[in-house]
């Protein structure tokens, strides 16, 4: 197909009432088939399907004989759809004879997950069939020294084995267990990866329980969450597989002080990289920061090392004290090896050992960038020495995932490198899996010079509505200043896209309160009138959800939502 050929819309949510006996994907729109039918980074936002509350994606031409999605990319490089219909398509892993495991979280409610088999047809389309159903939040995955997918849910890993058909679907053999992620643990996924020079020791990373070590209002130092001897978070663990069934048999905490590394990648020299995601609202303890709320802290690259504490909860970007802790003594930490844009949200990572892509990717790190704000939602490139270790300006590979009129919203998870050089996506927000390729008869490849980002202008019409609200005495009027707009637009506000799907603009008690108490796309209202327990107040305590915001607010401020909902939640 020419790239002057009418363009075509991907609909996610219509394919999922397409036979299933329809099984290929990729190509033409008619051979596109269903899933089986979610943060800032890796927690909850709001609905309970994340996963499809985009789903829809304009193509326009081809890539490699998949449709071409309008991505800003570099000369020679295009992308395109591999698959679609999954809720939540989170990690990806190649097996050795080529096919593509993919796990689907499904959401955030338990056991809806499910993992996928994709395998490359001769017209270069692909197939998809489902392996596994109702498992718990099947996010992290790694193929194995014996060439099996290892799966990481929230509290055990398991491998199996794709070619069982000895039962309806293939058997589990859980290798490690009781990772100890509580229920309303902010950060209960995992990501997994295993070392190339010892092909048996499983590295797990075990995120934060909290934002900043907050308890009860408090932060205590030490801060035992990462502290402690057993069952510490915010740590990254080592797993020995060994024995007969390789299966744990020991494992040991290799550092600390890393809130949430959800990127875990091994270069070729032993050396292990991960991404920091970064604590959150660090404006609440010091108004000074208000302004700068959006690029600090920043994302981090650090090069993991036996027994080093990162600086999680006490210190931040390059061994600053937190305002939680302006005491903290940050010499005694280590500091990251490269910054990265604040919220920018790195969610996967892999050095690029392939031959397609020419030399500038050559050995360099492979990042996505899942982030709402103006710096995520991308695909970057990171350069490393020789031994693997990130040192220098990043460049762009995927951007323009900006949602527009005819296009959503992308979130890229997972970066993977196949065997034939090209890079394989796992995309949560439009349940995608999505491929980048390079044609060098179509341009350099050149990776693209950053955008800096725009500075927020203040609207005439959000101008306009703070004047309003300052001459207003309703109960709505008060809680949209004292905590919609301290507490929740830094990150519902911000855009171009919003957590969960839930916008709450500056000053906007009217549209704000519409917002609140109407249903959503997959659920109900956030707020029922007169009812205390609705959702919001729940999230705002942290009860059966990981709290919202970062930390909590202040009793004063709850007490003030919990005034507007028993007063009936009304506008005015």
């Amino acid at each position: 197909m020419s790239e002057g050929q009418p363009k075509r819309r991907l609909d996610a949510r219509a394919l999922a009432f397409a036979p299933l006996a329809a099984l290929v994907v990729g190509g033409a729109l008619s051979h596109f088939v269903p899933g089986c039918s979610a943060e800032d980074t890796t927690e909850p936002t709001g609905d309970d399907e994340p996963g499809i509350t985009e789903g829809m994606y304009t193509s326009s031409g081809t890539c490699d004989g998949l449709p071409k999605l309008k991505l800003e990319t570099p000369p020679g490089v295009c992308v395109g759809v591999v698959a679609t219909g999954f809720k939540f398509s989170r990690s990806l892993g190649q097996l050795p004879n080529g096919d593509i495991v993919v796990t689907d979280m499904g959401g955030w409610a338990k056991d809806r997950g499910t993992v996928w088999l994709l395998k490359r047809n001769a017209d270069k389309t692909y197939s998809k069939r489902q392996m596994l159903q109702a498992i718990d939040k099947p996010s992290g995955l790694a193929i194995g020294p014996d060439g099996l997918p290892y799966v990481a849910t929230p509290t055990d890993i398991f491998r199996f084995d794709p070619a069982d058909r000895s039962g309806a679907q293939p058997r589990l053999t859980v290798v490690a267990k009781n990772l100890g992620t509580r229920a309303d643990a902010r950060h209960p996924l995992h990501h997994i990866a295993f070392d190339p020079k010892n092909p048996w020791q499983l590295y797990v990373n075990v995120g934060s329980d909290s934002d900043n070590c907050e308890v009860n209002g408090a932060f205590p130092m030490p801060c035992d969450e990462t502290e402690r001897a057993q069952n510490a978070r915010g740590t990254i663990l080592r797993v020995d597989l060994t024995g007969a069934n390789n299966v744990e048999r020991a494992r040991f905490v290799v550092a600390r002080g890393l809130r949430n590394s959800m990127a875990l990648a091994f270069h070729s020299t032993g050396t292990l990289v991960q991404g920091e995601n970064s604590r959150d609202s660090i404006n609440k303890r010091a108004p000074q920061l208000a302004d700068t709320e959006g690029e600090l802290p920043h994302e981090e690259l650090n090069v993991v090392t036996q027994g080093k504490h990162y600086g999680w909860p006490y210190c931040y970007d390059n061994g600053v004290p937190s305002p939680e802790y302006p005491n903290a003594n940050c010499a005694n930490y280590q500091n990251p090896a490269l910054l990265l844009p604040g919220h920018s949200s790195p969610l996967g990572m892999e050095y690029y050992t392939g031959t397609l892509f020419p030399q500038p990717y050559q050995g360099n790190l492979v990042v996505s960038l899942h982030g709402y704000r103006e710096y995520g939602h991308r695909i970057v490139l990171v350069p490393v020495d020789g031994r693997g270790v990130p040192a220098g300006e990043i460049k762009d590979i995927v951007r323009g995932w900006e949602k527009t009129a005819t296009d959503p919203q992308g979130a890229p998870v997972d970066v993977m490198v196949a065997k034939d050089g090209s890079i394989f996506v796992a995309e949560d927000k439009n349940g995608t899996v999505l491929r980048i390729f390079y044609d060098r008869a179509a341009g350099n490849g050149a990776p693209l010079a950053t955008k800096p980002p725009s500075r927020p202008v203040v609207s005439p019409e959000e101008a306009a509505r703070c004047q309003a609200l300052r001459t207003k005495s309703s109960l709505m009027a008060a809680m949209e200043r004292d905590v919609i707009d301290q507490a929740c637009v830094s990150c519902h506000g911000a855009g171009p896209g919003y957590p969960g799907g839930l916008a709450l603009l500056r000053c906007d008690d009217v549209g704000n309160q519409k917002r609140l108490t109407e249903a959503r796309r997959t659920a109900g209202p956030l707020v029922v009138p007169g009812d205390e327990r609705s959702e919001l107040v729940r999230r705002l305590k942290g009860d059966g959800f990981p709290q919202m915001p970062a930390g909590g607010v202040s009793p004063e401020q709850l007490e003030e939502v919990t005034a507007w909902i028993r007063a009936g939640a009304r506008a005015n």
